[in-house]
């Protein structure tokens, strides 16, 4: 089947419009409400109040694609934008009431994780994983623990890199657009939609978002283009199709995985003193920022190396498993020997102070 580019340019300019248009009347209905973020606590970076509910209009981009595939392109509908849509809805709730409510880190986790325990059974999993010599792994059973694991993963990474100007949406857009070209080339005509509703939304959204940001997109816009990200790289595999899916996000989005990885150690370290849950100012475009970058320099170093990890996501849908294992070596190696270097430099500085 040709690929409907008519409909990605309509998916992409819609969505994209439809999010302009919105997020100021959401940005003003938060303000009005007193539903802003302000500046308390010592790891906010903004001075003063920023609204919320600028991810709203993500959810409604994705009801109203969904709607105009099924009216106008049914022959790429899928069954499985439905349960995408209604856990979706409680997601986007859960997010909105943490930002009126401040819902505890422990919540929402484990309804991020019964949601994917749900979506299990909704026909939402990967049996095959990609085995890094090539060919696959059947992971049987446990398709249940790595389904929702993945889901959840996807979720707080994306919700995590929410902590500056411009960070979540702009990553988000680099990864969608990584997909969106290792999808055109397997004829993945599905995933291709998706990540042009995601592109076109989150590019809506930097219009406001990309500092001096006037909206923030919240808890609901963070999870739900996790949720989003993280559930439609499994629609392929129910199709069968090869397991590239999942290595794709992992590749583009190794930045905020590894910045979600070290969250959870450090959180580890503070168990013993029942402050498992409690955020911090460690994460990594924190630090950056305490070493005198500027937030856009901070966040447009990061946007370039999502794009080389979406370059590397690219060549390893393209290469035997062999190589392609190496050319994920070789990223990892490549992330790790900065983080090294990120460490060096802070201790230069701590030590000049």
């Amino acid at each position: 089947m040709k690929h409907p580019f008519m409909v990605y340019a309509m998916v992409f300019s819609g969505t994209f419009l439809v999010t302009v248009l919105l997020v100021p009347i959401f940005r003003w209905c938060a303000r009005r409400l007193d539903i802003v973020d302000r500046p308390s606590a010592k790891r906010k970076i903004h001075k003063e109040p920023i609204p919320y509910l600028g991810g709203v209009p993500f959810y409604i981009c994705f009801l109203g694609t969904v709607l105009f595939i099924e009216l106008f392109y049914p022959q790429f509908s899928q069954d499985s934008f439905y349960p995408m849509a209604f856990v979706g809805t409680i997601i986007v709730l859960m997010g909105l009431y943490d930002d009126v409510s401040d819902m505890s880190s422990l919540k929402k986790l484990i309804l991020e994780l019964a949601l994917g325990v749900v979506l299990f059974f909704w026909g939402f999993k990967t049996m095959e994983m990609a085995h890094p010599l090539g060919g696959t792994w059947h992971v049987g059973w446990l398709a249940i623990v790595v389904t929702p694991l993945w889901i959840a993963g996807i979720i707080n990474a994306v919700n995590f890199s929410d902590g500056m100007d411009g960070l979540a949406g702009g990553l988000v857009f680099i990864c969608a657009l990584s997909i969106f070209i290792i999808s055109l080339k397997s004829n993945q005509i599905v995933s291709c939609i998706l990540m042009v509703y995601l592109m076109g939304t989150t590019a809506g959204f930097l219009v406001y978002n990309f500092h001096p940001a006037s909206v923030f997109m919240g808890d609901a816009g963070a999870l739900f283009l996790g949720f989003i990200l993280g559930t439609s790289t499994l629609i392929e595999q129910q199709k069968g199709v090869a397991v590239i899916a999942l290595a794709a996000p992992m590749v583009v989005m190794a930045i905020p995985f590894l910045d979600t990885a070290l969250s959870f150690y450090r959180r580890m370290l503070r168990a013993r003193e029942g402050k498992f849950f409690m955020p911090d100012r460690d994460h990594l475009h924190h630090r950056l920022l305490d070493l005198g970058l500027t937030q856009r320099q901070v966040v447009l170093s990061m946007y370039y190396v999502s794009a080389f990890m979406g370059l590397m996501a690219f060549i390893v849908s393209g290469v035997p498993g062999t190589y392609a294992f190496l050319a994920l070596v070789l990223a990892a190696m490549a992330i790790l020997f900065g983080v090294v270097v990120l460490r060096f430099i802070e201790g230069l500085a701590n030590h000049h102070d």
